[in-house]
């Protein structure tokens, strides 16, 4: 703990990088601020209450490999709102939902989604991943090299069976987890996926909101509040920023962090070297839309996710049940389902209106879970600009030339986020946990060198 003057640290957005990052330093004596430029804090791990629905905004599934998060859960005193979430996810093919546990190798070897070659190929690409295991986790993806050469697709194609792709690569690690396209998404990265998420999973009744919030209201936190610059000043940093959309005075600290997504950073850091600005604003993120249907009654369809491939439907490529994640999700008897179409239409309804866009989603989604247009309660759109990282080939040759160049940057001033690696809350809530330590080093140099 800083034992000398407190210290005052501002963080720069309320998502689950931020709020860990204000947390941590919290604990240390540190003074925190939070600005978050929406109404509520959370970002992208946010839940929201219509109807009586509790509908998540961004993140919905959480792994047992979140071992941070499960942690910090359990510092803030909420574990007990949490428990084991249903691991089995479906797969549509030829109008049929083959059922899988994700912690199950033998559903994969009895499951007839795929046929014998494939399941002897998947058998046959183990060794690799095993040779690069190191290089698949969280702190150590932007030392790939081999497996960021390729696309998921090209990987798919070069080393496995055009029915993996189809069938597992496509709906999963393209659609289905970053909303994007995996001929545009690093092989790193869908294996990555496979590692970490393809293990049992843990929720809360709540919505994974409840994290966020917790910590929320527990750090001080600004909420509509925008931030339009920070900039180093004499020994610390100036915040300027708006309330409301009204302009208020520069407000100062000895450090901040600034927890945005990527293209948004350059933005409010002019002091920021052009080489980190032009790499910033040049990661590429999805778009995602989520449609919500609250229902008076469950569908037969009994898994938590079903995965659609492309052949299967062309225009959505999953279908999220959360009632059966966990008991207590929604009220006794309703159901709640989160549909997500392909990046394909999203482009193409993104501005369209929100009843059009759920009436075309509710008539397909009919096709596959027989009975539902009859039992919608309510409706929710939305749209998450930016969704998810989709990291080309190359990329992460990329982040480690940026990852080096930030380890002589002004330590004032550090980032957090998820794309310093695969784009998850997980990863985020790391970053924001790594920005706090940074930062707690650069305050104790200064202490000690003003001794």
């Amino acid at each position: 703990m800083l034992q000398t003057t407190p210290r005052t640290v501002h963080v720069i957005g309320g998502g689950i990088a931020g709020l860990t990052a204000a947390w941590r330093l919290q604990q240390q004596g540190v003074t925190v601020r939070v600005f978050e430029r929406e109404g509520q804090a959370g970002g992208r791990m946010r839940t929201i209450t219509q109807d009586g629905f509790r509908i998540e905004l961004g993140a919905s599934i959480l792994a047992i490999n979140y071992t941070g998060m499960l942690q910090l859960i359990e510092e803030l005193g909420i574990s007990s709102q949490y428990g084991p979430s249903s691991s089995v996810c479906g797969f549509l093919r030829h109008g049929r939902v083959h059922h899988l546990r994700t912690d199950s190798t033998l559903d994969f070897l009895r499951s007839p989604l795929i046929g014998p070659r494939s399941k002897i190929t998947l058998a046959r690409v183990l060794p690799d991943l095993v040779r690069h295991r190191k290089r698949l986790d969280w702190d150590t993806m932007d030392q790939n090299t081999h497996l960021d050469r390729l696309s998921a697709t090209q990987y798919a194609q070069r080393h496995l069976t055009r029915e993996i792709h189809d069938q597992l690569c496509e709906p999963l690690f393209g659609g289905g987890i970053v909303l994007g396209d995996p001929a545009h998404l690093t092989a790193a990265d869908m294996l990555f996926y496979g590692a970490k998420f393809l293990v049992p999973h843990f929720n809360t009744p709540h919505g994974v909101g409840l994290l966020t919030q917790t910590l929320a209201d527990r750090l001080p936190t600004t909420c509509n509040a925008t931030v339009t610059a920070v900039r180093t000043a004499g020994h610390g940093t100036t915040v300027s920023w708006t309330h409301h959309g009204r302009p208020q005075p520069d407000e100062h600290a000895d450090a901040t962090i600034v927890a945005l997504p990527a293209p948004q950073v350059p933005d409010i850091l002019p002091q920021l070297s052009a080489d980190d600005a032009a790499y910033l604003s040049s990661i590429p993120y999805s778009r995602g839309l989520g449609i919500s249907f609250g229902l008076s009654h469950p569908p037969e369809e009994t898994s938590p996710n079903v995965f659609i491939s492309r052949a299967a439907q062309p225009e959505i490529a999953g279908i999220e049940l959360h009632h059966n994640k966990i008991p207590g999700r929604v009220d006794v008897g309703q159901a709640l389902i989160t549909v997500y179409p392909r990046k394909d239409f999203t482009d193409q309804w993104w501005d369209k209106d929100n009843d059009a866009i759920a009436e075309r989603i509710l008539h397909i989604t009919s096709a596959i879970l027989p009975g539902i247009r009859s039992a919608v309660l309510t409706t929710y759109v939305n749209r998450r600009d930016p969704a998810l990282v989709v990291r080309p080939p190359g990329g992460y040759a990329a982040l480690r030339a940026f990852n080096t160049r930030r380890r002589t940057a002004d330590p004032r001033i550090q980032l957090a986020g998820d794309y310093f690696g695969p784009s998850s809350t997980y990863g985020a809530l790391r970053s924001g946990e790594h920005a706090a330590t940074q930062t707690l080093h650069h305050l104790a140099n200064t202490v000690a060198a003003s001794e």
